[in-house]
């Protein structure tokens, strides 16, 4: 296990900044003794900007102290004094609780642009299937039924595009997943993201990953948030092969947080049956996806962090590589809402049984941690610390990465995503 902050020293970073800069504007790598931080920002909209929120708060502020100076002018006669205080109440307040909406949002990085805020808000799908693209994302009719394997093709591998070049942008889309009912899920939902230039003959397999979102949360998050553009920029660069990504739902009935747990209590919900039993399935028969667990990897944020390292170690038959977004090595409030006992509990809280699982003797995995750096003293921090370096002394390949100044936020994850999109790609290229 190493810290990150000697991979992008003042010199390299200097020209990793030069270098990515044609690809995104404001794409900066900063480093510290603690950390890197890579600000590869989606395109941001004036609404989430910083200025954006101060000036439509401070606006808000004005129009209500003039609301309340004219309610004090008792003994004048004003006209039109009502209506106008009236006015100054509705704008005012209006002004306040977006510019205040806005200066989170410029927090988080949960709405980045005009996409990701018709997606959040569930105003259509993504914007990514329209004609000038390179390729178009398949309907449901043309994914056709049957089984794609890597059986004598070759891995996807890197290759950049030609420099002064925007990148080509691939295509995002959402399906409905045929689940069971007995599965009882809150959406049985996922969206795929397909790389630039994809071709859906299978004589190419692409390395697959399967993105979890937070709580609460959706599928469309990673998209929303600027995972896409980050794809996007990497392939087009050479950093990253051509992939496929996943990003289902988790979420369960009754219970904002599933953990990507099945629930044994009566009538909840199989989340976890439904990845494994569903998702996959469906994405291996219908996508030319590599079958090689060597070029599958599993990530998620926050509780899709704990997602990512739970999933990641049980099923180490399915994922060679895992990526961590600020997690938690314990199922939290999603151990109570899915399970039925401390010990059905434990047995799906990687602190608990990560010295002892034996499921990483056999299939050995690659792990990545992403801290905040504000959060490295506290359960985020202790817990990525404490799970990194249980499985570095188990002999598995761990780094782990603390983001100088960042929270617990989409902009963090957005932001230091292809530090680990790039250690999945150190994997992937020991693939022969």
């Amino acid at each position: 296990m190493r810290r990150e902050e000697g991979a992008c020293g003042a010199q390299k970073c200097e020209a990793r900044k030069m270098a990515t800069v044609s690809l995104a504007t404001g794409r900066l790598c900063h480093a510290s003794n603690w950390g890197v931080v890579i600000e590869a920002a989606p395109k941001r909209d004036f609404f989430a900007t910083l200025p954006f929120g101060i000036v439509l708060a401070v606006v808000g502020l004005a129009l209500l102290a003039a609301a309340i100076f004219l309610l004090r002018k008792r003994r004048q006669q004003i006209k039109g004094r009502k209506g106008l205080r009236v006015f100054g109440y509705i704008a005012g307040s209006l002004a306040l609780v977006i510019g205040l909406a806005a200066v989170a949002n410029w927090y988080a990085g949960w709405m980045p642009n005009l996409e990701a805020a018709r997606l959040r808000l569930g105003f259509g799908p993504a914007n990514r299937d329209s004609s000038e693209l390179a390729h178009r994302a398949p309907d449901v009719s043309e994914l056709g039924s049957r089984p794609i394997t890597d059986l004598g093709t070759s891995l996807a591998k890197p290759s950049p595009h030609p420099t002064g070049t925007p990148p080509a942008r691939g295509a995002v889309k959402e399906f409905d997943l045929p689940a069971p009912k007995s599965l009882n899920l809150a959406s049985p939902e996922v969206w795929i993201y397909t790389p630039p230039g994809y071709d859906p003959s299978g004589k190419t397999a692409y390395p697959v990953i399967y993105l979890i979102h937070g709580s609460p949360g959706s599928p469309s998050d990673w998209i929303a948030a600027g995972g896409a553009d980050v794809f996007d920029q990497m392939i087009a660069a050479g950093e990253l092969a051509p992939v496929i990504a996943v990003f289902p739902s988790v979420g369960a009935r009754g219970a904002a947080d599933s953990g990507c747990l099945d629930s044994t209590k009566p009538g909840g919900s199989q989340v976890e049956t439904f990845l494994y039993q569903v998702v996959k399935p469906w994405v291996q028969n219908h996508f030319p996806v590599a079958a090689d667990r060597r070029a599958n990897a599993i990530g998620g944020m926050s509780m899709g962090g704990y997602c990512a390292i739970d999933q990641g170690l049980r099923h180490s038959d399915q994922f060679a590589t895992v990526l961590a977004w600020m997690p938690y090595a314990k199922p939290g409030a999603a151990g109570k809402n899915m399970k039925s006992n401390q010990a059905e509990i434990d047995a799906v809280t990687p602190s608990q049984y990560i010295s002892t699982i034996e499921t990483i003797d056999h299939n050995p995995v690659a792990a990545w941690f992403a801290i905040p750096g504000n959060e490295e003293q506290g359960e985020v921090g202790r817990d990525s610390h404490a799970m990194a370096q249980a499985l570095t002394d188990r002999g598995q390949s761990t780094r782990t990465l603390v983001a100088t100044g960042q929270n617990h936020t989409w902009k963090m994850a957005i932001a230091t995503m292809q530090r680990g999109l790039a250690f999945w790609q150190e994997q992937l290229d020991r693939i022969p």
